[in-house]
């Protein structure tokens, strides 16, 4: 009797992870990562300031210089990497990740920190682009929103998770959100490695392009959207850069907020994006369409206006949290619309990336220097004015796309 219950517990066991594909890989990856992430991010802010004594002006060029890398990493590196399977990829960039991100408590300098942020910037251009076309291959539709939509959720769990512990650990000490950060970084390595050698499915899997005759039927003028969402992706982070490397600047400077007050705000965004994930993966009134798009803009104008009048941190978290679900529209709308009728979903994701990393260079770096000059004030009402040119070219490109589509059918 007993043999036969063990073997029907090894057989339960073999089953189970027989049965586990890529999605599970990927969505530990994203969370794990994600959450490492959130920890350097804001930890950086942080350890620059207390150890460098850097400015806001400066603290916006390191964010920028990073975001320069990635753009960079994306164009040029990413390319050479098409051919090799995901996995190998992953491996790869996580380990950088986790090497050079240590190396920045090793810097005794401004520049060394700079340099080996920068090379962080080019890790992670192997790492999100090739996860996100990996994940999104062979599937279209309602399929695609549903697993975007649980992709979303994993990393922007990660990401409510990442600040929150910046903010905490900061306070016991000032380098502590980065050595976790690289000890995740660390850890998600190790998984795809264990993953790759144990999982059998993980093994079978050669997803690396989609191949030609695997074309989409909705690939065709509906998939035009995608322009205007991809600006309204460069705006909404043209916002996020701002929000994530001038705020807690002013918030500590000007506001006297103590850093896990910080992390509780950045934590009540985070948990509103994830919440706007989930409500959009779960509706599909948005599909190819650009009204909701276009007044997402227009609110998170508004907000960024309110900002400016605003001082309580009860309220700034409320406000922050529109900001967040504004994000998540923004976000989704690009990464749908982007690799919907694609052939060469990392290529788009890439493409999807480097607008993300291109406003968070222009949101940190001119952010950081009209902070420097004037106030935070003026900071947000140029986030507005951005957000609403934004909405103007959206509008045009919109309509192009809808004469388009009238001359077809």
């Amino acid at each position: 009797m007993k043999p036969r219950y063990i073997s029907q517990r090894r057989q339960l066991i073999r089953s189970f992870y027989t049965g586990i594909g890529k999605t599970t890989v990927i969505f530990s990856s994203a969370f794990l990562a994600a959450v490492g992430a959130g920890l350097v991010s804001l930890g950086i802010v942080f350890y620059m300031r207390d150890i460098f004594n850097a400015s806001g002006s400066q603290i916006g060029l390191l964010v920028a210089f990073w975001s320069l890398c990635f753009i960079s990493g994306c164009i040029f590196i990413r390319p050479l990497f098409d051919h090799i399977l995901p996995r190998y990829t992953l491996v790869i960039a996580t380990s950088c990740m986790c090497v050079f991100t240590l190396a920045i408590h090793s810097s005794d300098s401004l520049i060394w920190v700079y340099i080996f942020y920068g090379l962080y910037g080019f890790s992670t251009s192997l790492f999100w682009p090739p996860l996100m076309g990996w994940l999104s291959q062979k599937v279209e539709g309602i399929e695609l929103s549903k697993t975007i939509s649980k992709f979303n959720f994993s990393w922007s769990a990660g990401m409510i998770i990442g600040p929150f512990l910046a903010g905490y650990l900061s306070e016991k000490g000032t380098e502590l959100p980065i050595y976790a950060g690289s000890a995740l970084f660390l850890l998600t390595s190790f998984m795809i490695i264990g993953a790759i050698l144990s999982l059998p499915r993980i093994r079978k899997d050669r997803d690396t392009k989609l191949p030609l005759e695997r074309r989409s039927l909705e690939k065709g003028q509906d998939t035009l959207v995608r322009y205007p969402a991809w600006v309204g992706l460069y705006t909404t982070y043209v916002i996020m850069g701002v929000i994530l490397n001038i705020f807690p600047v002013s918030a500590r400077a000007d506001l006297f907020m103590r850093k896990s007050v910080i992390g509780l705000l950045f934590l009540s965004r985070a948990l509103f994006t994830t919440s706007g994930f989930i409500m959009l993966g779960r509706t599909t009134f948005w599909h190819f369409r650009s009204l909701p798009m276009l007044l997402g803009q227009v609110s998170l104008a508004i907000l960024l206006i309110l900002m400016v009048y605003t001082h309580s941190p009860l309220l700034l978290g409320l406000i922050l949290g529109g900001i967040g679900l504004l994000m998540a529209l923004g976000y989704t709308y690009s990464l749908f619309h982007g690799v919907s009728g694609s052939t060469d979903r990392p290529k788009r994701m890439a493409i999807h990336e480097s607008l993300i990393a291109a406003g968070l260079i222009c949101g940190s770096s001119i952010g950081g220097i009209i902070y420097q000059r004037y106030s935070m004030a003026t900071v947000y009402w140029f986030c507005s004015a951005v957000v609403l040119t934004g909405v103007l070219i959206q509008s045009g490109l919109s309509l192009r796309a809808r004469r388009l589509r009238e001359k077809v059918y």
